[in-house]
């Protein structure tokens, strides 16, 4: 029974789509008015959240067994918890933060990015720029149990990170929430500006008066 519920987690796992990377721009050759912007927080958990994860199957595990006093049943459980985040996760990955796609004069968004889709006049997007913060990363230092690496961290260096901002006349849009590595989030800014100028769209302030 053990064997079946892992050979059905590998299945699981292969049969999801690869995903895109993180920060990247999708921009089809087929369709030059349409762009789509991938993008995914790069913070990496801590080995404390990582352990705290790792009990988890063996907690539903446990559950499930003192329940229904069946083994199958648990180990099924126990695979499923694991496995069904992992999916969910790797779908995230492969749908597009937002979407840009220029009809005439007309701008259509659409996406996570947006909580509702916007169609916008082309001239009343104003800029696009980055969100630039820069920060310091706690850095854990090597243990012989990796779950106890979290005891002992210390302050990295100093590092730039951004996000992706467009700018209304009334209120501001940021496409991610989290801040990406400077060098992700730049590559897909200069992306959307390049699709943008292309159909069309003048930052504001080089228009003329």
């Amino acid at each position: 029974m053990v064997a079946a519920a892992s050979a059905w987690l590998r299945g699981s796992m292969h049969a999801t789509i690869r995903p895109m990377p993180a920060g990247t721009v999708e921009d089809s050759q087929l369709n030059a008015h349409e762009l789509r912007y991938f993008a995914e927080d790069d913070a990496r958990p801590s080995s404390a959240a990582i352990g705290f994860l790792f009990m988890i199957p063996l907690g539903v595990y446990a559950g499930v067994q003192v329940l229904t006093d069946s083994v199958w049943f648990a180990v099924f459980a126990g695979a499923a918890s694991v496995v069904w985040p992992l999916v969910q996760r790797r779908r995230m990955k492969n749908r597009p933060r937002a979407t840009f796609r220029v009809e005439g004069e007309l701008l259509l968004l659409s996406g996570p990015a947006f909580p509702v889709p916007r169609r916008v006049e082309l001239r009343f997007l104003e800029q696009v720029y980055l969100d630039t913060k820069t920060i310091q990363r706690l850095r854990e230092a090597p243990n012989p149990v990796p779950q106890l690496r979290f005891l002992n961290q210390s302050v990295g260096g100093e590092q730039d990170v951004a996000r992706i901002a467009l700018e209304f006349p009334n209120d501001t849009v940021f496409l991610t929430e989290e801040r990406l590595s400077h060098l992700e989030a730049s590559e897909g800014f200069s992306k959307i500006r390049r699709f943008l100028r292309k159909n069309g769209w003048i930052p504001i302030d080089e228009r003329s008066s």
